[in-house]
């Protein structure tokens, strides 16, 4: 078993190259500080489609079963990027459990 990731931004209007930069920045900061890449995939993005026009960034990442450490690590990185991309509609699962969003705390589990 693992833990999966999956992360959706849809809005009609497509990524800026500033955006773009951005989001590269954050990902790449993330990827090269994360102490247990060996362990997990790495974070993904699809790369764009132009039949799905409006979603402007998707992906995965799939780490270690039970390794709430890192998935809260990639959970504040999805934070950044929502950050930057705050006009778009988002969607983000831990498998078939949808996060919940908090403009303070960004990202979280739902609480059961």
């Amino acid at each position: 078993m693992s833990i999966v990731l999956s992360y959706r931004a849809l809005r009609d209007e497509p990524l800026s190259a500033d955006e773009a930069a951005a989001i590269d920045i954050v990902i790449a900061r993330y990827q090269s500080d994360f102490e247990y890449r060996e362990a997990a995939d790495a974070f993904t993005v699809n790369p764009s489609d132009p039949n799905a026009s409006e979603v402007i960034f998707s992906g995965t990442v799939c780490l270690p079963a039970e390794d709430a450490e890192s998935r809260d690590y990639w959970m504040c990185c999805l934070t950044d990027i929502r950050r930057i991309l705050e006009d778009a509609d988002w969607f983000v699962s831990q498998g078939d459990t949808a996060l919940d969003w908090d403009e303070d705390d960004g990202w979280m589990l739902p609480e059961t």
